[in-house]
């Protein structure tokens, strides 16, 4: 498939030229930017050229809704499953690292209502451009493999197209393991709200608010990170929860 070839070609190459350049300033959110969607570029072109159509923004309904509320309840019990593995510390790492906000229990309305923003702001922007190729071109062109065998091939290639960035950024191996897994493990829930949500923007809404929530374990629950971080057990062990539902809605 030569899109596909090309977008995994581009990412090596931006990870390379990104491990070369100082990171500092500006140059961190701009290569971000630019490494999120370039495969856009390359889906809109192939599909345009196969003919390939599929709604990128569409009209907002009900699981728009639902792709903002389910991650922050996806956070909560990374964060509950972390509790075994380490040590409550409370919000005050999140208030410090905000340096604003209310304190007591008007924080977390707070938290709710900032995370809300931000991820139908700048999460947003920086999810779009991968989910128009993965799960706008890329779908539609396995989507007749069925949902759980494109997903495993679709989670997979997404968290080999992330590897190169995450790497030149200086993510540690075993972080972009669990990036890898995570990404399978996000397909599924991802293309149903594609399909739900009748456009790419629904299932990119849902992702923008995964990486905005994935902070919670990590500043809420003291221990190794590959335990209660969402980027290590914790986290994989709420999706794999969050899996087994949506095999009760979606066969």
């Amino acid at each position: 498939m030569p899109a596909l070839y090309w977008v995994l070609g581009l990412a090596a190459l931006e990870g390379l030229a990104f491990a070369f350049f100082p990171k500092e300033g500006l140059r961190v959110p701009l290569f971000s930017l630019v490494y999120s969607w370039s495969p856009a570029l390359v889906g809109l072109h192939f599909a345009r050229r196969e003919g390939i159509r599929f709604p990128v923004l569409g009209e907002p309904n009900r699981y728009w809704a639902l792709a903002l509320v389910l991650p922050p309840l996806i956070a909560a019990l990374s964060v509950l499953l972390a509790l075994p593995l380490g040590r409550w510390r409370g919000p005050e790492l999140i208030q410090g690292a905000l340096g604003h906000g209310p304190g007591g229990a008007a924080f977390w309305l707070y938290l709710g209502g900032y995370g809300l923003l931000v991820s139908l702001s700048v999460g947003l922007v920086f999810a779009l451009g991968g989910e128009i190729f993965f799960r706008g071109y890329l779908w539609e062109r396995l989507r007749d493999q069925g949902l759980w065998p494109a997903s495993l091939a679709i989670g997979a290639l997404w968290g080999l197209w992330q590897l190169p960035g995450l790497l030149a950024g200086g993510t540690s191996p075993g972080q972009a393991f669990f990036t890898l897994v995570l990404g399978v493990l996000l397909a599924p829930g991802l293309i149903l709200f594609r399909e739900w949500g009748r456009s790419v923007a629904a299932a990119a809404l849902f992702l923008s608010g995964v990486r905005v929530w994935s902070f919670l374990p990590h500043f809420l629950v003291e221990g190794q990170e590959y335990l209660v971080g969402f980027y290590g057990l914790a986290g994989v062990a709420a999706l794999a929860f969050f899996n087994l539902l949506l095999r009760r809605w979606a066969r």
